[in-house]
């Protein structure tokens, strides 16, 4: 399993070792316990190869993979790279316009943006969750002409209201850690809920 965490590898590790990090199987503490294989996360200037932190719980023993909310997870481009893509399509750009602009293949944009299409009904709900814990004052989320559009729409919102209310993060990296690094996964699991 993935938790997402704090891109802040010494925060990481304190909030480990004072074990103030929850297991996402039983919500036992988590422990240090080595790292993962290496994986390479590509940014809009460059590449580099990183080893997350791994941890396991003291209760049910199972293991997590503790990835920096930069990332999605099975995703090798940051969260913000595919986050741009995303709101250049819904600016209108086609994926191969935006391919030339990320510097990426089209195929790769273009399976971006299919994802987050095929999803944007549940990523349209469960942002609306979010943005409706974190800002009691949201009342009506207008409609933006598209289940695409309105998704983007509500996920500014709640990356917002998480800001204001829990501290500054980047808004993909919120959106990251809101859906558990699942943005644009192709499993069925759930998304992480307010708590």
């Amino acid at each position: 399993m993935t938790l997402i965490v704090w891109n802040d590898p010494a925060r990481v590790e304190r909030e480990l070792r004072d074990r103030r990090l929850r297991c996402p199987h039983c919500d036992g503490e988590l422990q240090p316990w080595g790292h993962a294989r290496f994986r390479v996360l590509r940014s809009r200037a460059q590449s580099k190869e990183l080893r997350p932190r791994r941890a396991r719980c003291s209760v049910c023993a199972k293991t997590s993979v503790l990835l920096p909310d930069l990332w999605l997870v099975r995703r090798v481009d940051e969260a913000a790279v595919i986050g741009a893509a995303l709101l250049q399509r819904a600016a209108g750009a086609g994926h191969r316009k935006i391919a030339v602009t990320l510097d990426r293949p089209p195929e790769t944009v273009r399976g971006w943006l299919r994802r987050f299409s095929s999803k944007a009904g549940a990523l349209l709900a469960h942002f609306r969750h979010w943005a409706l814990a974190l800002d009691g004052r949201l009342d009506e989320i207008g409609p933006q002409g598209s289940v695409v559009g309105d998704a983007l729409e509500v996920i500014g919102l709640a990356t917002r209201a998480a800001t204001l209310a829990l501290g500054s993060r980047p808004p993909w990296s919120w959106a990251s850690a809101m859906t558990g690094g699942r943005l644009l996964s192709h499993t069925s699991s759930p998304f992480p809920v307010p708590r």
